[in-house]
């Protein structure tokens, strides 16, 4: 049964790679959209940290691993958009490892498809960042820390080694991901032999990026970035709860992220199509929430959701759910939840299935007309899927258009070719490094606060300021740019005024 299983199985995991790297290309973005993006372009031609090429924690692996694809394919955007490709199908093929269900089975086959269809995680996956890779990691490293420590004997390297091994390894890809291993690494350490041996091999994934970064970069500068970006994070531009602390804002905003960004569910001001999206997934919801209740009765029922309790996915869920909501910019930055979102879609799947399979005595009271009930339960997922896959297009699609600070970028060029003369913008810092690192020469004036106006008093005319417009001055020219707020929050909408 096993290799009758097995060729199946390795034809559709082949199908799913080919259709997730062609589905990215296609999507791929040929432009900067936004300072993070930008750092990590800029990686590929000149990795530095001292720099902020990118900036720390260096993120070594992922930037190893795209500095050779680069070398291959010659074009930054490509290359993202390849190991987006592979990322997505890895994120899915250990999604379903973790939650134990087989590829060609129908909850399979919504599971693969929820995921895939991710908007945030197809956004993500696209964009110059290691987020998608990061959560392969992640959930490769949980994968193997939570196989029972029964399946390792006999094996010449226990499984859960393997686990530890990619955790140290998860720390040079994306490191803010980690707090969501924190409970499976401590479960497992506890409660399973071999703990010496697990330790050094989460020191020996480690110590495989961090001995090369430290003799590229030199442990003085190594510490030095290390030293300022963790201070400006958690003290000055990082979005923590010690520099944005305002709690309902940062409620209202991570549960954005994850209802609106995550999954393209309605949020006020948004499309129709994401509110009938949303009643869909309600309906499906509500109908599994009364049928789970009905059954609460039942003993091996009651000991089974006990036991999900202690799981150490969920734990790490709700520990990273803490960690983010603290320590990250969850206010201007969605891709944060990314790592949720897996463990989001297979609740998301599996209600789905119960819906279609286990739910006919709701749906069917007495047993009449059978057909019509099935076809309702069906049409009803059918519905839900076809709203998420319309809003995920739609989004990936809006994507590839320029963002506003790309539209600005072009606007300046185009200002820059027509004048013989400097421009003179007055902006914030960041926008300034985002320009002028695209070749945008011009003379910049930074405005970090309201005390540097002062530095425009003798300047009367020929200004471009981006942002906020100059107070108690008339503009002779204002162009606005937009962007999709869902393809990402970051600037959706900047103006240009000229003076």
């Amino acid at each position: 049964m096993s290799r009758r299983l097995y060729f199946p199985s390795l034809y559709v995991w082949g199908i799913v790679l080919v259709l997730c790297v062609i589905s990215r290309l296609i999507t791929t973005i040929y432009y900067i959209e936004d300072i993070d993006s930008l750092r990590f372009a800029l990686s590929m031609v000149a990795y530095d940290i001292g720099k902020l090429q990118p900036h720390f924690p260096a993120y070594p692996v992922f930037c190893f691993l795209a500095k050779i694809v680069y070398g291959v394919t010659g074009r930054y955007a490509i290359t993202f958009s390849l190991l987006g490709g592979m990322s997505t199908c890895l994120v899915i093929f250990f999604m379903l490892s973790i939650a134990k269900v087989h590829c060609t089975s129908l909850l399979g086959k919504i599971c693969m498809f929820v995921a895939f269809m991710n908007p945030l995680l197809w956004l993500m996956s696209n964009r110059y960042m290691p987020d998608t890779m990061g959560v392969a990691c992640l959930l490769a490293s949980l994968y193997y820390i939570t196989i029972p420590e029964k399946y390792n004997h006999g094996t010449l390297l226990c499984l859960n080694t393997v686990g530890f091994l990619l955790a140290g390894i998860l720390m040079g890809i994306k490191a803010s991901y980690i707090p969501f291993l924190l409970p499976a690494l401590f479960i497992c350490l506890i409660q399973y032999s071999g703990r010496v041996k697990k330790i050094i091999a989460g020191i020996i994934g480690v110590l495989v990026w961090l001995i090369p970064l430290i003799m590229l970069t030199g442990w003085t500068d190594l510490v030095a970035a290390a030293q300022k970006q963790s201070h400006g994070h958690f003290s000055d531009f990082g979005g923590a709860v010690s520099t944005n602390p305002e709690i309902m804002i940062r409620v209202s905003k991570m549960l954005e992220s994850i209802v609106a960004d995550g999954f393209g569910l309605y949020w006020i001001g948004r499309h129709p199509i994401t509110a009938a999206c949303t009643v869909f997934l309600i309906a499906i919801i509500l109908v599994n929430v009364w049928y789970g209740l009905s059954r609460m009765q039942d003993a091996t029922l009651y000991k089974k959701y006990k036991r999900m309790l202690r799981n150490p996915i969920l734990l790490g869920t709700v520990t990273y759910c803490l960690w983010i909501f603290i320590g990250q910019n969850i206010i201007y930055k969605s891709r944060h939840v990314l790592p949720i979102l897996p463990v989001v879609a297979l609740g998301i799947a599996f209600c789905c299935y119960q819906f279609i399979q286990n739910n006919m005595v709701i749906l069917n009271k007495g047993g009449r007309n059978p057909i019509k009930h099935r076809l309702l339960r069906w049409g009803t997922v059918f519905m839900f899927l076809t709203c998420y896959s319309c809003v995920s297009l739609n989004t990936v699609i809006q994507h590839t258009q320029p963002t506003a600070i790309a539209q600005v970028h072009r606007y300046l060029h185009n200002r820059q070719l027509e004048s013989s003369d400097n421009l003179t913008i007055v902006s914030v810092p960041l926008i300034k490094y985002y320009l002028a690192s695209q070749d945008i020469t011009a003379n910049y004036i930074t405005i970090k606060d309201e005390t540097d106006l002062s530095l425009l008093d003798d300047i009367k005319t020929g200004l471009i300021v981006i942002g906020s417009p100059l107070p108690n001055r008339t503009g002779r020219k204002t162009e606005t740019f937009y962007h999709n707020p869902y393809v990402n929050r970051m600037w959706s909408e900047l103006s240009v005024y000229e003076y």
